[in-house]
């Protein structure tokens, strides 16, 4: 593996570095996080002049493997150790700028937020809202990074892809200070929201970095790859796969779903969704309430977020994880995020034989190691 900086801005200048350790790790719909450590005894590593060329808030670091990127992002802080000449540098992806970014217009700096005379003193302004009508997922996340872009400063090396299908309307004001990453984070917590993530690249002929928006649309909402799903094999006398931990939860199973709503309206409202599915398999009765859609102000959207939760609480959760090498079949880059994989076991103590299908929920690595470890999506198992 290799670990490098560049210039955030333009994703150019990349300068290797000779980190001594060094971790990654991505996950679905979040940002992800990098870190390198690198000791600056020797003048070669002086030269490298890391005090500026890995400066926080200008710079990204990145670490990959041959053509592929695990993860990319703007360099947050330093901490160097002067006794044992050791620098810490660590770093997010690209999502940690865009929560740092918010949802506005360049007309902000000349034109008030809020109404500022009438009867409608002191609401926001809509000559500085940002609205869509029937758009895709992937326009509306192409048009608010667009928009950060054009202002002043605002140059990042992002590339986009076609805009899919879809018609969606969205709304945000100005005054109201939501950062593209909270708009996208929402997004994909709706009900048949997209997946979104923010992929790191090689740029054309290598000489940088580029981010390359993956947003779902409503042909395909998941990000996954077609083909085969990869195989992880534990049945293997020579398996590349080892260090299964399997975590299962009953702690959000639920009979009866209530979700409240209404808050931004000024309203009350409650939605319930019921189900006796778990009783006839065994278990008791179990009710949840969730007040995480209090902005909701219809009835129906509210409708549609209990029996989310009623779904999401239909029986055991279930986490998987393993390590693979990333030297052999399947290998690292050759599989990704919202990619299937299927995991076969024999003669395991714990869970019969089989070939369980699951889904890549997050990737994690060390600098120093030809092991990558693996988790798998939250499965629904009664």
């Amino acid at each position: 593996m290799r670990i490098f900086v560049g210039e955030l801005t333009t994703g150019r200048n990349i300068i290797p570095i000779p980190a001594r350790d060094g971790e990654w790790a991505i996950r679905r719909n979040r940002g992800g996080s990098l870190s390198a450590e690198v000791t600056l005894s020797a003048k070669a590593h002086r030269r490298l002049d890391l005090y500026q060329s890995a400066m926080p808030g200008r710079a990204y670091l990145a670490i990959a493997e041959g053509d592929f990127i695990f993860e990319a992002g703007p360099i947050w802080e330093h901490e160097y150790n002067d006794d044992s000449r050791r620098l810490r540098i660590d770093a997010e992806g690209i999502w940690s700028m865009l929560m740092r970014r918010f949802i506005m217009p360049a007309a902000v700096e000349t034109i008030d937020l809020l109404l500022q005379s009438g009867d409608d003193a002191g609401k926001p302004n809509p000559a500085v809202a940002t609205l869509f009508t029937g758009a895709t997922w992937p326009a509306i996340v192409r048009q608010i990074i667009q928009q950060g872009m054009a202002r002043a400063g605002g140059a990042l090396p992002f590339v986009f892809g076609p805009d899919g299908v879809g018609a969606h309307d969205k709304s945000y004001d100005a005054a109201s200070f939501k950062t593209q990453g909270e708009a996208f984070t929402d997004i994909t917590e709706l009900v048949d929201g997209p997946e979104i993530e923010f992929r790191a690249e090689f740029a054309p002929g290598g000489t940088g970095v580029q981010w390359r928006p993956m947003v779902g649309d409503d042909a395909q909402l998941q990000i996954t790859r077609v083909g085969a799903p990869h195989r992880f094999d534990f049945s293997t006398p020579q398996k590349s796969v080892s260090g299964l931990v399997v975590k299962r939860s009953a702690r959000d199973m639920t009979s009866e779903a209530w979700a409240t709503g209404g808050r931004q309206a000024a309203i009350a409202l409650i939605s319930r969704a019921a189900s006796d599915a778990l009783q006839k398999a065994g278990f008791p009765r179990m009710e949840s309430l969730s007040a995480a859609h209090s902005t909701v102000k219809e009835q129906a959207t509210l409708d549609a977020y209990a029996w989310d939760d009623l779904g999401l609480g239909s029986g055991l959760a279930e986490w998987w994880s393993f390590d693979t090498d990333i030297d052999r079949v399947p290998k690292v880059g050759s599989f990704t995020l919202g990619d299937y994989c299927d995991v076969v076991l024999r003669r395991n103590p714990y869970l019969p034989d089989g070939t369980y299908r699951r889904r890549i929920a997050a990737l994690s690595g060390q600098l120093r190691s030809r092991r990558a470890k693996v988790t798998t999506d939250e499965v629904i198992a009664a």
